[in-house]
């Protein structure tokens, strides 16, 4: 399984992007390749888990929720570690998204 870090700078403090980032889930689902799915589950005000769903195979993204970033880790599974690159850009472009659209 390949491990890719992420960290997305942001001003909008830990309420403002977990509204964002809660609001922008539903559309997520619809950006993934053969109908993929997206599960998410928050635990406290600021820890995330997606399940991402695609072609088969599970990518899981741990984040947190932070007053200035947003961190967290993609997990690729090896079956999909040649696309593990684009996988984790597709997770932090949607946020970055997700966190600019008010």
């Amino acid at each position: 399984m390949a491990n890719i870090p992420f960290d997305i700078p942001h001003t909008l403090g830990r309420d403002e992007a977990r509204r964002r980032i809660e609001a922008g889930l539903p559309k997520l689902a619809q950006h993934i390749p053969g109908g993929g799915t997206v599960d998410a589950h928050w635990t406290g005000d600021d820890a995330l888990t997606l399940a991402i769903v695609a072609m088969g195979q599970k990518v899981a993204v741990d984040m947190t929720v932070g007053e200035r970033d947003v961190a967290g880790t993609v997990k690729v599974p090896m079956m999909l570690a040649m696309m593990s690159g684009p996988i984790a850009d597709f997770v932090k472009t949607s946020a970055e998204k997700m966190l600019a659209k008010g």
